[in-house]
Formats: C-alpha cells, structure tokens, sequence
C-alpha cells in the first residue's frame, strides 16, 4: 500500500499542478499550489497533537504570500 501511494501521491500531484497551470493563470496557480503549509498546519495539529505556534502560522503565512508576491506583482 506504501508503494502505490509513493508512486500514485507525486504523481497525481504533479500532473494536477501542470493541468493548473495549463488552464489557469500561472501566478494563480502558483499560489495555489504554496498553500500546502497553511493546509498542513491544521492536519498537523488534528493527527500529531502538535501545538501549533504564531512562528509556524506566520511561516506558512510568509511562504504564501511570498509566492503571491513574486507572481501576482505586476
């Protein structure tokens, strides 16, 4: 089962972010792919228990908007 999802997970994530970035806006898609810090932070505290601190949120949150910067700036 581990070897289906290592082989299916970047797979599909791959292909889904070049179908995202063919349709769409590559700035648009590009941001929305950098999200994964801020959707992590809550998995993380819901299955590990984790605390989670203002360090990480404001990380996930700076890595975000970077990304929106560099693409989404005129």
């Amino acid at each position: 089962m581990a070897t289906l999802g290592s082989a299916l997970g970047p797979f599909i994530g791959v292909t889904l972010s070049l179908v995202a970035v063919s349709n769409a806006q590559t700035g648009v898609a590009a941001t929305i792919m950098a999200i994964s810090p801020i959707i992590l932070i809550p998995a993380s505290a819901i299955i590990h228990k984790e605390r989670i601190t203002w360090r990480a949120v404001s990380g996930a949150v700076l890595a975000v908007g970077g990304v929106a910067m560099l693409f989404l700036h005129p």
